[in-house]
């Protein structure tokens, strides 16, 4: 008989775990706790990643020694500094934005922490320039963080241009708890989901850190 069993806390509970869970495994340096300041005094939208989604995106790649990163959507940097923190000597960040200003100020966020020198920013639409990134090596890792309702593009596109063996990642699984709500970004989002837990191909999950990290290997 299946177990239904769902393991619940309550909210005060959930906080302190969140709290100790960023302390001991992703506390943010002054660098970090400075591009998220930034970030809202630019007037930029806070949705960039949490600590501990950062530091998991940095465990990924690290478990799957990935030297080539792709992220679809830029904002500040954020994401990015976690990313470029966790690649290996001669590793490249690859990180798409369609707004000039949002890479600009993710250019001065790279040069704050230290990065530049493994990171391209490449501006534009994204479906161009993936048209683009298409023609060169496979990525080892993709994190998708864009726009959701066109992540089954980004899918079909990382499933054609991961390696074998590498990580298709995308943040906002639970939609901060509107996964089933009946709108096209919550229709978009589970359409994803499904893609990613049928298909042949990858060995797939959601990990529940955050507003749900879904992570899929490529087989």
């Amino acid at each position: 008989m299946l177990d239904d069993r769902i393991l619940t806390f309550a909210p005060d509970v959930q906080r302190r775990l969140t709290q100790t869970i960023r302390q001991w495994f992703a506390p943010e340096d002054r660098i970090l706790q400075t591009v998220r300041t930034n970030t809202v005094a630019h007037g930029l939208p806070e949705i960039q990643i949490r600590p501990e989604e950062g530091q998991m995106l940095q465990f990924l790649a690290a478990i799957i020694g990935a030297r080539r990163i792709l992220e679809i959507g830029t904002l500040a940097g954020y994401s990015g500094i976690w990313l470029a923190r966790g690649l290996p000597p001669g590793g490249r960040l690859v990180t798409l934005e369609l707004d000039p200003r949002h890479a600009q100020i993710a250019r001065q966020h790279f040069a704050l922490a230290g990065v530049s020198d493994r990171v391209e920013i490449v501006e534009g639409d994204a479906a161009a320039s993936l048209e683009r990134l298409g023609q060169g090596e496979p990525f080892d890792m993709v994190f998708i963080d864009a726009n959701k309702e066109a992540n089954s593009d980004y899918l079909a596109w990382s499933l054609a241009h991961v390696r074998p063996g590498g990580l298709i990642t995308a943040h906002n699984a639970f939609r901060e708890g509107h996964l089933h709500d009946d709108n096209p970004t919550a229709n978009a989002t589970r359409a994803f989901l499904e893609a990613l837990a049928t298909h042949a191909g990858l060995f797939s999950t959601v990990i529940p850190v955050g507003d749900g990290l879904a992570a899929a290997l490529v087989k």
